[in-house]
C-alpha cells in the first residue's frame, strides 16, 4: 500500500493511493466524522491511481482517524467470525 501526498493545506489534503477499494473505504469513513467535504477519484480506470480529498480541518487527522476506525472494524468483524 502506497499513499503519496498531491497537494496540502491548512484544511485541505489530496493524496493519491495505488488500491481503488481502499479509497471507497477511507471515503466513507471520512464521512462519518466532522468534515467539510470527502471524495475520490479516478481518472482512468486502467492508467490512474484513485486521489482522495479531503476538506476539513485538520485533514491528516481525519484522515489517520479514518483509517485508525478501518482498522477497528476489522478487528470487530474478525472477533466476530472467530465466534461463529
Amino acid at each position: 500500500m502506497e499513499v503519496k501526498k498531491i497537494e496540502e493545506k491548512d484544511d485541505f489534503l489530496k493524496v493519491e493511493l495505488d488500491n481503488l477499494t481502499l479509497a471507497n473505504l477511507i471515503n466513507e469513513n471520512l464521512w462519518k466524522q466532522k468534515i467539510d467535504y470527502a471524495a475520490y477519484s479516478k481518472k482512468h480506470p486502467y492508467l490512474s491511481n484513485p486521489q482522495l480529498v479531503v476538506k476539513g480541518k485538520n485533514p491528516k487527522k481525519l484522515l489517520i482517524d479514518a483509517a485508525n476506525q478501518i482498522i477497528e472494524d476489522c478487528k470487530e468483524l474478525q472477533a466476530q467470525l472467530k465466534r461463529a
